[in-house]
Protein backbone atom coordinates (compact mmCIF):
# COMPACT_ATOMS: atom_id res chain seq x y z
CA UNK A 1 0.00 0.00 0.00
CA UNK A 2 0.87 3.48 -0.54
CA UNK A 3 2.59 5.88 2.25
CA UNK A 4 -0.30 8.13 3.63
CA UNK A 5 -0.43 11.61 1.58
CA UNK A 6 -2.93 14.10 2.69
CA UNK A 7 -4.19 14.40 -0.97
CA UNK A 8 -4.93 10.80 -0.81
CA UNK A 9 -7.98 12.36 2.06
CA UNK A 10 -8.94 15.41 -0.82
CA UNK A 11 -12.14 12.82 -1.88
CA UNK A 12 -15.74 12.96 -1.77
CA UNK A 13 -16.37 9.19 -1.01
CA UNK A 14 -19.82 9.72 -1.29
CA UNK A 15 -19.55 10.67 -4.83
CA UNK A 16 -16.78 9.29 -6.58
CA UNK A 17 -17.32 5.93 -5.96
CA UNK A 18 -20.53 3.14 -6.38
CA UNK A 19 -23.27 3.38 -4.02
CA UNK A 20 -23.54 0.18 -1.92
CA UNK A 21 -27.27 0.14 -3.25
CA UNK A 22 -26.44 0.48 -6.55
CA UNK A 23 -27.83 -3.18 -8.04
CA UNK A 24 -24.57 -5.12 -9.12
CA UNK A 25 -22.31 -2.31 -8.18
CA UNK A 26 -18.92 -3.54 -7.59
CA UNK A 27 -15.70 -1.83 -6.96
CA UNK A 28 -12.50 -2.20 -9.48
CA UNK A 29 -9.08 -3.32 -7.89
CA UNK A 30 -8.30 0.48 -7.94
CA UNK A 31 -11.05 1.55 -6.50
CA UNK A 32 -10.28 -1.06 -3.70
CA UNK A 33 -6.71 0.33 -3.64
CA UNK A 34 -7.82 4.03 -3.47
CA UNK A 35 -10.36 3.39 -0.60
CA UNK A 36 -7.75 1.86 1.16
CA UNK A 37 -5.54 4.73 1.06
CA UNK A 38 -8.49 7.27 2.30
CA UNK A 39 -9.00 4.53 5.27
CA UNK A 40 -5.28 4.92 5.76
CA UNK A 41 -4.43 8.35 5.27
CA UNK A 42 -7.05 8.90 7.89
CA UNK A 43 -5.65 6.86 10.39
CA UNK A 44 -2.39 7.63 9.98
CA UNK A 45 -3.42 11.87 9.95
CA UNK A 46 -5.82 11.91 13.08
CA UNK A 47 -3.13 11.07 15.42
CA UNK A 48 -0.70 14.07 14.22
CA UNK A 49 -3.73 16.66 13.40
CA UNK A 50 -5.30 15.25 17.15
CA UNK A 51 -1.44 15.79 18.70
CA UNK A 52 -1.28 18.97 17.52
CA UNK A 53 -4.67 20.54 18.80
CA UNK A 54 -3.42 18.78 22.03
CA UNK A 55 0.05 20.89 21.53
CA UNK A 56 -2.45 24.10 21.04
CA UNK A 57 -4.49 23.47 24.08
CA UNK A 58 -1.68 23.16 26.15
CA UNK A 59 0.36 26.54 24.83
CA UNK A 60 -2.72 28.40 25.40
CA UNK A 61 -2.88 27.06 29.35
CA UNK A 62 0.70 28.10 29.62
CA UNK A 63 0.18 31.23 27.97
CA UNK A 64 -2.90 31.81 30.39
CA UNK A 65 -0.61 30.48 33.62
CA UNK A 66 1.77 33.29 32.95
CA UNK A 67 -0.68 35.94 32.27
CA UNK A 68 0.74 36.21 28.78
CA UNK A 69 -3.05 35.49 27.34
CA UNK A 70 -3.76 38.76 25.05
CA UNK A 71 -7.26 38.64 23.36
CA UNK A 72 -5.60 38.44 19.89
CA UNK A 73 -3.58 35.10 20.75
CA UNK A 74 -7.05 33.87 22.54
CA UNK A 75 -8.98 34.46 19.26
CA UNK A 76 -6.12 33.24 16.58
CA UNK A 77 -5.67 29.84 18.61
CA UNK A 78 -9.74 29.47 19.04
CA UNK A 79 -10.45 29.97 14.95
CA UNK A 80 -7.30 27.39 14.92
CA UNK A 81 -8.80 24.79 16.81
CA UNK A 82 -12.18 25.35 15.11
CA UNK A 83 -10.53 24.71 12.14
CA UNK A 84 -8.25 21.63 12.56
CA UNK A 85 -11.39 20.31 14.74
CA UNK A 86 -13.32 20.69 11.31
CA UNK A 87 -10.37 18.99 9.78
CA UNK A 88 -10.39 16.07 12.20
CA UNK A 89 -14.29 15.86 11.44
CA UNK A 90 -14.38 15.54 7.74
CA UNK A 91 -11.14 13.26 7.72
CA UNK A 92 -12.99 11.07 9.94
CA UNK A 93 -16.32 11.05 7.47
CA UNK A 94 -13.89 9.96 4.45
CA UNK A 95 -12.09 7.24 6.44
CA UNK A 96 -15.30 5.80 8.08
CA UNK A 97 -17.19 6.18 4.60
CA UNK A 98 -13.98 4.41 2.88
CA UNK A 99 -14.16 1.66 5.32
CA UNK A 100 -18.41 1.44 4.88
CA UNK A 101 -18.02 0.87 0.92
CA UNK A 102 -14.87 -1.62 1.39
CA UNK A 103 -17.14 -3.70 3.39
CA UNK A 104 -20.42 -3.43 1.87
CA UNK A 105 -19.92 -3.39 -1.83
CA UNK A 106 -18.14 -6.47 -3.48
CA UNK A 107 -14.86 -6.25 -5.14
CA UNK A 108 -14.76 -7.37 -8.96
CA UNK A 109 -12.53 -10.51 -8.95
CA UNK A 110 -13.19 -11.53 -4.96
CA UNK A 111 -16.18 -13.84 -4.39
CA UNK A 112 -18.58 -12.29 -1.97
Amino acid sequence: MKPPMWNQLLVDVEREFPSNFAKGAKLTPAQVEQLQCVENANDEFQISTLSGVAAIGELIAHAANHGELSDELAMSAGWLINSLAYLSMTMAEAGASAAYKLQNIPHQGAAK
